[in-house]
């Protein structure tokens, strides 16, 4: 009987191990957030209303999805200058943008696709104590610019962000990616909605004994834009951490080492139930285009 017990609870730390092992390899480190009990996880699955059908009516529902890449990027670079005076800050600051500019040209980026944008200029204060005085000074003016580059090339934009570096400017602010002709997409998007309609309906009709009618309509056209800035999500380094325990004194330092936290690209299509994803740039990071229709058709009576 012990060797029974002793050899089935063997076999169950194997068989949960290899549950263990077996998830940590699907779902990667991502599955160390859970453990944070602050945060909430959506565990609904990812589903979508295809067919619906009434006394009288009949809605289809298709949903389609395009990732495609930007015409275009505009990057924003933020600069500042320290100075004495408003002179001094500003002649330095524009030094630094010139020959940042100047280094584009070895991009073919033109100054037509550059833009200068002026920030503020304030004057900057620091103190001094002296027993228990504090005095204030003025210390100077700092003068702050943003560029923006227009950019056609993806891979141009670490080499921006090189020469930036190699003026001391630092601040890439945002990277803004322009979307192609929507009129165009839209209608891609609609044609191929509207052949998923039409092979769901062939679907009612071979499994119903209802006849539908000639009378149909196009009751609603949804067309959203998901652009890359609103579907990073944040991703906290997996670790484990160890624990110090004194018999003798509680009281001790513990030193933690810095724990990174960076972010991580996560599309629609893992929360929208899609019928067909357009994907012609997997696994670059694009915009993505979601059209979701719905045709309602009459049914005989």
């Amino acid at each position: 009987m012990q060797k029974y017990i002793t050899f089935t609870l063997t076999f169950f730390i194997l068989f949960l191990a290899f549950i263990l092992d077996a998830t940590a390899q699907v779902g990667g480190n991502q599955l160390y957030q859970t453990r944070n009990s602050n945060v909430r996880y959506n565990r609904n699955p990812v589903e979508t209303e295809s067919i619906r059908s009434e006394d009288n009516t009949l809605v289809i529902t298709s949903k389609v999805l395009l990732n495609q890449k930007a015409k275009h990027y505009l990057i924003t670079v933020g600069a500042n200058q320290i100075g004495k005076t408003v002179f001094e800050s500003n002649q330095k600051l524009n030094n630094r943008i010139d020959n940042v500019i100047k280094k584009l040209k070895n991009l073919n980026i033109s100054k037509d696709d550059i833009y200068v944008d002026f920030i503020a200029e304030t004057k900057l204060y620091d103190h001094t104590i002296t027993g228990k005085e504090v005095q204030e000074y003025f210390d100077g003016f700092s003068i702050r610019k943003n560029i923006i580059i227009k950019v056609k090339e993806l891979e141009n934009i670490d080499k921006i962000i090189n020469y930036c570096a190699q003026e001391e400017i630092y601040d890439i602010i945002k990277v803004d990616y322009i979307s192609q002709d929507l009129e165009t997409i839209n209608n891609q998007l609609l044609e191929e909605a509207l052949k998923i309609t039409e092979k769901k309906k062939k679907i009612f009709e071979e499994n119903s004994s209802v006849t539908l009618s000639y009378d149909y309509r196009l009751t609603s056209e949804q067309f959203r834009i998901y652009y890359p800035k609103n579907l990073y999500k944040q991703y906290n380094e997996a670790s484990e951490t160890s624990t110090i325990e004194s018999r003798y004194n509680s009281s001790y330092i513990k030193k933690e080492v810095r724990k990174e936290t960076t972010f991580y690209y996560d599309g629609m299509e893992t929360e929208l139930g899609i019928d067909k994803i357009i994907d012609e740039i997997s696994p670059i990071v694009g915009i993505q285009y979601v059209l979701e229709i719905q045709v309602t058709y009459e049914l005989k009576r």
